[in-house]
C-alpha cells in the first residue's frame, strides 16, 4: 500500500456544484479533526488492512519518479485534498506532515490542494520546508462573472499572487484546476481563461467539464443556462485540448495535461487501479477487490477516534472479478498509453472491439489497447460499446 489520500472537509464556503464531501466553516473543529487523522493513521487495525505502513523509513524528498516503491517500502505518493486543506493553516498542516514524513520513501510525491486565497508567502514557505513538493491550485476560472456563477469566493487576483508565493518558496510542480461549460460561458470566455492560465506557466492542468448533481439546488437555479452551455461542451473540450497541446502540455489522461515528467503520480495510481489508503471523513480506501469508506460525517469521525471505533463509521464493499476488470478497462482507456489488452481481455466485447479498431476509434499497439485521438473525444461512448454485457 504505497499511496495515501487524506481528506480535509473544511471550506470557507461550499460551492453549489461541488459533489465532494465538504462543509462550510466549522474550523473550530480543525484541531480535533487533525487529532483524529493522526489517530487513524496510527491505528493498527486500519493500517493492518493495508499491510501496515512501515514507520521507520527515510524522510520524504524529491527526485525519483519510478514505481519501485513496492520493492523498497513506504509511501510513494501522498495527496491531501478536500475541501480546502490550506484553510487549516500551517500549524495544523505541519502537525500532519510531520507524522507523514517518516512514512515516505525518498522521492515521494506529496501534494496539497489549495484555494488561492489561502496561499500566503508564509504558508508556501512552510509547506516547502515541510516536504510538500506539489501544490494543486483550484482556480476554476479567471472570469469574475463565471466565478460568481460557480459560487467561487475571493478575488481572481489571488490566483496570480498564490503562484508568485509558491514560486518564491521554490515549488517547481504546481497544477491549476480549470472548469468549462460553466453557466453563461462562451467560447471567447474559455479562450481567455486559457490565455490567463498559460501566462502563469503551471506544470500541470486539470480541466474538467462542469457536472452538476441531478436534483441539486444548483441545477434548479441554473437549469436553463446549463442546458444552453451543454451543447458547446464538445467544442469547449476540443479547444482545451488543442490549446494546451499547442502550448507543449502532454494530454496524458482524459482531463489532465502536464509538462514532461510532471504528471500527477498519485492520480496515475488511481487510474492504474493501484491499492491506496484513505484517511478522514468520507475518504475511500481500496485493496484488491476490497473497498471501504469512512462515513461523510465529520463529528462521527472525530468522536470515533477517541475509542478507536473505526469500524463503527466505515462501510465496506467487495467487487466481483467482472467489476474489477470493467473498472481497469474504463480507467486504463482514460490514459494516453492505454492498458495491456491481456489484463482486461475477459471484459472486452470482441465484436465491438474489431468495429472500433476498423473505424479509427481504437488502436492495438504492441498488445496495449488505447483510444485514438478521435476516440478520446468520445471516450465514454467507446467504453460503453467495448465493455462486454
Amino acid at each position: 500500500m504505497n499511496h495515501l489520500y487524506i481528506h480535509i472537509p473544511f471550506c470557507a464556503s461550499r460551492c453549489g456544484y461541488c459533489d465532494f464531501f465538504s462543509q462550510a466553516g466549522n474550523l473550530s473543529r480543525g484541531e480535533a479533526y487533525v487529532d483524529a487523522l493522526l489517530a487513524e493513521l496510527d491505528d493498527s487495525a486500519v493500517v493492518g488492512q493495508a499491510e501496515r505502513l512501515p514507520g521507520e523509513l527515510a524522510s520524504c524528498g524529491t527526485g525519483s519518479t519510478d514505481d519501485s516503491s513496492s520493492a523498497t517500502g513506504g509511501l510513494d505518493t501522498v495527496y491531501i485534498g478536500g475541501g480546502t486543506p490550506t484553510l487549516l493553516g500551517f500549524r495544523l498542516l505541519e502537525r500532519l506532515l510531520s507524522a507523514l514524513r517518516p512514512l515516505c520513501r525518498e522521492g515521494a510525491e506529496i501534494t496539497v490542494e489549495a484555494n488561492p486565497t489561502t496561499v500566503t508567502p508564509e504558508l508556501a514557505a512552510g509547506l516547502a520546508e515541510s516536504g510538500v513538493n506539489r501544490v494543486s491550485l483550484g482556480a476554476q476560472s479567471f472570469n469574475r462573472r463565471l466565478r460568481k456563477n460557480l459560487g467561487r469566493t475571493g478575488p481572481v487576483e489571488a490566483i496570480g499572487r498564490a503562484m508568485t508565493a509558491l514560486r518564491a518558496a521554490g515549488f517547481e510542480n504546481v497544477g491549476l484546476d480549470l472548469m468549462f461549460s460553466i453557466p453563461e460561458q462562451t467560447l471567447a470566455d474559455l479562450e481567455q481563461d486559457l490565455i490567463e492560465a498559460l501566462a502563469l506557466e503551471p506544470e500541470h492542468f486539470s480541466c474538467y467539464e462542469l457536472t452538476v448533481k441531478n436534483g441539486s439546488d444548483y441545477q434548479r437555479r441554473w437549469q436553463r443556462q446549463l442546458e444552453e452551455v451543454a451543447g458547446n461542451g464538445p467544442r469547449f473540450y476540443e479547444t482545451v485540448v488543442d490549446t494546451l497541446e499547442d502550448a507543449g502540455y502532454r494530454w496524458y489522461e482524459t482531463s489532465n495535461f502536464a509538462r514532461p515528467g510532471k504528471e500527477c503520480r498519485h492520480n496515475l495510481a488511481y487510474w492504474q487501479r493501484a491499492d491506496f489508503l484513505g484517511l478522514g471523513a468520507g475518504a475511500w480506501s481500496s485493496q484488491g477487490l476490497n473497498r471501504w469508506r469512512n462515513l461523510e460525517d465529520t463529528e462521527a469521525y472525530i468522536e470515533g477516534a477517541a475509542p478507536g471505533d473505526w469500524e463503527g463509521i466505515r462501510e465496506h464493499e467487495r467487487l466481483t472479478r467482472s467489476q474489477q476488470l470493467t473498472e481497469l478497462l474504463m480507467l486504463g482507456l482514460r490514459l494516453k498509453n492505454g492498458i495491456d489488452r491481456q489484463v482486461v481481455a475477459e471484459a472486452l466485447d470482441g465484436e465491438q472491439e474489431n468495429i472500433l479498431l476498423r473505424n479509427g476509434f481504437l488502436l492495438n499497439e504492441g498488445g496495449r489497447i488505447l483510444l485514438t485521438r478521435r476516440g478520446r473525444f468520445v471516450a465514454n461512448e467507446v467504453c460503453a460499446r467495448l465493455i462486454k454485457d
